[in-house]
């Protein structure tokens, strides 16, 4: 219980430093800027504002989330190093693999929490304009959300055993890699070489797959997502996260912070 709740606090309290960061408030005022923006797109489109909406409500918030993800998980473990806080907690009865996991829940609902706030500007503005708020928008409000599960999980991976830059770059990196991985797996399938399309499969099942996360160009067109399809998704998202938690907590066992 002890274990439970130290990990609650430091969750609570990185929600609490991040909300304060005045990099999510600019995010705020991007995000609202942009997303009301999508107005003017019906004076120069007819009959098509709906697609337009929701097209460009769902790249600003996917791009905005993944953003805010990279950047608040890979600066938070390297930070607390940096400033030598981390010394203030691990001296306390909390075992290094509760921080982690504390840290990252934190993290979580910071961008959550961001993404909540979109999700709702998005989904009232096209209440006001008398857009149907169609089944296809909220499973693909729903993938992001699981891209966002990923990618916290993956960058505190690489964050417990190196730096903030090093740990962007490299799940930058990833986040590109995994849009790219069904392209990936039919390179590897048409290689002449079998070194080189062993390799590339390999690199396919090792890698985030995040083109399977990705149902925004189903909600531009409507067109529906079969539930065993999303549930399959979820499934694939949840199991990879706690992959990559299981690695972070294992590299900041080992680390020394000297």
């Amino acid at each position: 219980m002890s274990a439970f709740n130290g990990m609650l606090a430091l969750a609570v309290n990185g929600f609490r430093e991040s909300r304060r960061n005045r990099v999510t408030v600019v995010v705020y005022l991007f995000a609202a800027i942009l997303i009301f923006a999508a107005t003017f797109a019906l004076e120069m489109t007819v009959g098509t504002f709906e697609r337009v909406m929701t097209d460009l409500g769902l790249g600003v918030i996917s791009i905005i989330t993944v953003v805010l993800t990279i950047f608040l998980g890979s600066g938070l473990i390297p930070r607390e190093i940096e400033r030598r806080t981390i010394f203030m907690i691990v001296s306390k009865p909390v075992a290094r693999s509760s921080f982690v996991v504390g840290r990252l829940l934190g993290n979580l609902l910071t961008s959550f929490f961001v993404l909540v706030i979109m999700a709702v500007l998005l989904i009232g503005q096209m209440v006001v304009e008398g857009t149907p708020i169609r089944e296809s928008l909220v499973v693909a409000l729903i993938g992001i959300a699981l891209e966002v599960l990923v990618l916290s999980c993956v960058s505190f991976a690489f964050a417990a055993g190196s730096s903030q830059f090093v740990s962007a770059v490299c799940c930058s990196g990833l986040y590109f890699l995994g849009h790219l991985s069904t392209d990936l797996y039919k390179f590897a399938d048409r290689a002449k070489s079998p070194v080189l399309g062993f390799l590339g499969k390999v690199a396919y099942y090792v890698l985030p797959n995040l083109d399977r996360l990705d149902f925004k160009g189903r909600a531009t067109y409507a067109d529906p997502t079969p539930w065993s399809e999303l549930g399959g998704s979820v499934v694939y998202a949840i199991g990879y996260s706690v992959v990559m938690i299981v690695i972070a907590t294992a590299v900041f066992e080992r680390r020394d912070f000297k």
